[in-house]
């Protein structure tokens, strides 16, 4: 019989809880403290955390011109590694993100324990971790010429990252299962040739239901303010509601490097009144204000790989409009826990919105299902 498991080293490129697989990785480790088990994580220190979500073993990380090197052969993960694997001993590694930061040469180093890699994006088979081309288009093409023919990288950034790769390639062995939180994503991966051993979708919280309040009428949105998010589909759309519906508002909870196109863009069409930009919440300050929330969207161009802000909106028990890309059809049954529009059309999305803000009982029912299926 074999042993009890009792330590287990999570390794991911982040601490802190910026997005969805920071907390993920959060979570697993509060869960399997919460069962007896020794669960520490190994992260970069480039991100900003808290005390409670701090890594119990930090290495130095990289934003600047040097992380594409860094994101090659981290020397210091390296190192903060081979000490970890030597004084606590870990009986598993469960991998996260690690190409972002810590990098494949830590690969060799975990070799021997019991190695479990859960997928969060799609940098194994994509260098940009979004297989979105320049046009917004989705890319079926192997990683290689086809970055450069269509001018998602310069040929001094593609250089480090298919270097990262191959060794990705030759030490890719170290691991024992790979798992994908979708079929989708397993798919993916396995076409462009990474091997899936499960499938084992995330777990989500499950909050006490809270009735929406009568008579307010509000869409949210949450997640990082970038372009493959499509929140700039999200304030077309509310522009094109019919004048109806002209008490909507609008809550836009996240940050990141597009929210200044995205204020403009809200300017530009005569939304500022209607839009309001909450900026980066804590967990519990999103899931207590969101309680308010009549309609959340999800606007999303990439093809997410699980799409955890959507499973938590249906945990919540809040109708979700989403694109219907990736992992999201698997979440989402259209029209009984969910619904679901083309990704990046925003005169469909609006069509969608209006039908639902004219029939409150219906999305009551539709809620209601998601919710029971969150659960």
């Amino acid at each position: 019989m074999a042993p009890p498991i009792e330590r287990v080293l999570l390794i991911h490129d982040y601490a802190g809880t910026r997005g969805g697989a920071e907390l993920l990785v959060q979570d697993l480790r509060s869960s399997l403290r919460a069962r007896g088990i020794d669960a520490r994580l190994m992260a970069s220190t480039v991100d900003p955390f808290d005390r409670e979500s701090a890594p119990d073993y930090g290495f130095r990380g990289s934003v600047g011109s040097f992380r594409a090197l860094r994101e090659t052969v981290n020397l210091d993960a390296v190192r903060v590694a081979r000490m970890v694997i030597k004084d606590f001993a870990p009986q598993v590694v469960h991998l996260g993100m690690f190409l972002t930061q810590a990098s494949p040469a830590i690969l060799p180093v975990v070799r021997g324990r019991a190695v479990v890699w859960t997928m969060h994006d799609f940098r194994p088979v994509c260098p940009k971790g979004t297989r979105l081309l320049p046009d917004g288009q989705l890319c079926s093409h192997p990683v290689g010429l086809a970055c450069l023919r269509e001018k998602c990288l310069s040929p001094r950034g593609l250089a480090p990252r298919m270097v990262q790769l191959a060794l990705l390639r030759r030490w890719r062995s170290a691991v024992d299962v790979v798992v994908s939180p979708s079929r989708a994503f397993a798919a993916v991966l396995e076409r462009h040739g990474l091997p899936v051993n499960a499938v084992v979708p995330h777990g989500v919280r499950i909050a006490p239901f809270a009735p929406r309040r009568p008579g307010e009428l509000l869409l949210g949105f949450a997640g990082r303010l970038l372009p493959e998010k499509g929140v700039h589909i999200l304030l077309g759309a509310l522009s094109e509601l019919p004048s109806r519906w002209a008490q909507v508002r609008l809550w836009i909870a996240g940050d990141g490097p597009d929210r200044g196109m995205l204020e403009e863009q809200s300017r530009r069409l005569g939304l500022t009144d209607r839009v309001e930009f909450l900026g980066h919440l804590s967990r519990e300050e999103l899931e207590r204000r969101f309680q308010a929330v009549t309609i959340q969207i999800v606007p999303s161009l990439w093809s997410e790989p699980f799409g955890l802000v959507t499973a938590e909106a249906m945990a919540r028990g809040t109708p979700v409009v989403a694109s219907a890309v990736g992992a999201t059809p698997e979440l989402i049954d259209d029209g009984h826990t969910g619904y679901l529009v083309p990704a990046g059309d925003a005169t469909t999305l609006s069509r969608r919105l209006d039908l639902l803000l004219a029939d409150p009982a219906g999305m009551a029912l539709v809620a209601e299902r998601a919710r029971r299926t969150a659960v």
